[in-house]
Order: structure tokens, then C-alpha cells, then sequence
């Protein structure tokens, strides 16, 4: 979950423009991590956005390498969407469940496969974080503090006790803190 150091994942009207997305270093951090993911999750708000942005990105001549190279990722990588109201994810490789988020995704767990990477949404997120189905946390920190906007742990509801596995802070100041679920 890319944030700010305040907590937040947008700031007023969803503004995202203190988020530092196109590193180098941040992208190969993030390819080496969905080395082991064979599933993504994403909730009914996001979805449209995320599958836009990532087709389009495709056929995109200002889209960056690495951004056309996650777009291909996306592309093959199933999707599961959570969401009521969406019939039609006109995305390859895209399954709407429209069930209990917490039911489904703890049958998803216990499925043999590698991991899975939630990509959004906060709802999504502090829903599955709520029922204690989240094993690891990736938190990229961004180096800005925005003061307002979608707090990313605003949903949060119940204490959650995390064990430190690796932190890495990139040149441009941005951090990656990972934690392991106790």
C-alpha cells in the first residue's frame, strides 16, 4: 500500500500527486515481491480505475517500461473483484465474487497456489486485516506528510501486533517496511 507518512493513500479529491511511483528501485522491489504472487484481490472502488490505468498502459507510447511490464503482469495474473454491483469485468483473467468478502477470501487461503496481493482498496484491505487474513504488510512510505485525505488505517477496528521482517529506505527517501502478521 503506497501512503504518506501520515497515514494517508489519497489526499483531498483523491490526489495522489506526493506519492513517488515511477522509482526504479521501487518498481524492482515490487516485481521482486510478485514473484511469488499467483493472485491479485481488488474491491469494487478500485477496480476501474486499476484496470484502465493498466490496459491502457499497453498500447501507452508515454507509459514507462516498467509500467508496461506490471500492465503485462496484471494482464495474465488472475484477478478476483469484490463487488455487488460490476456484472462485467471486461478484463481477461478477472472473476467477480460477489459473497462474503471474509468467507471467500479465507477459502482462497486455504487453496494450494502461491501468495496473494491485495491491491486495493482500504475498505478491501481493513476488512481482511479486521479478520485477521493478512500475513504479511508491505507499506511503501512515502516522504510527505498531507495532513488530510483517505487514511488507509481509518477502517481499522480491532489491535493488530506485527513482527518487524525488513525495512528499506530508497534514495529518493521513500520507505518499504514489511511485517509479518503474529
Amino acid at each position: 500500500m503506497q501512503m504518506s507518512l501520515d497515514g494517508f493513500i489519497a489526499g483531498p479529491n483523491g490526489d495522489t500527486s506526493w506519492m513517488q511511483t515511477d522509482d526504479e528501485e521501487q518498481w524492482l522491489d515490487t516485481f521482486e515481491m510478485l514473484r511469488s504472487v499467483d493472485l491479485i484481490l481488488v474491491g469494487g472502488v478500485t477496480f476501474r480505475e486499476y484496470r484502465d490505468y493498466w490496459k491502457q498502459a499497453l498500447t501507452n507510447p508515454k507509459a514507462s517500461p516498467n509500467e508496461v511490464a506490471y500492465a503485462r503482469l496484471a494482464e495474465k495474473t488472475k484477478h478476483i473483484l469484490f463487488s455487488s454491483s460490476v456484472t462485467d469485468p471486461q478484463w481477461q483473467n478477472t472473476q467477480i465474487i460477489k459473497g462474503k468478502v471474509v468467507d471467500e477470501v479465507a477459502k482462497l487461503k486455504a487453496q494450494p497456489g502461491k501468495d496473494i496481493y491485495i491491491v486495493g482498496g482500504a475498505k478491501l484491505a481493513a476488512t481482511l486485516i479486521d479478520a485477521d487474513l493478512v500475513d504479511e504488510y508491505r507499506l511503501t512510505i512515502n516522504p510527505a506528510i498531507i495532513g488530510n485525505g483517505k487514511s488507509f488505517f481509518r477502517d481499522q477496528h480491532t489491535k493488530h501486533l506485527l513482527e518487524p521482517v525488513q525495512t528499506k529506505v530508497l534514495k529518493t527517501g521513500v520507505i518499504i517496511a514489511q511485517y509479518n502478521a503474529k
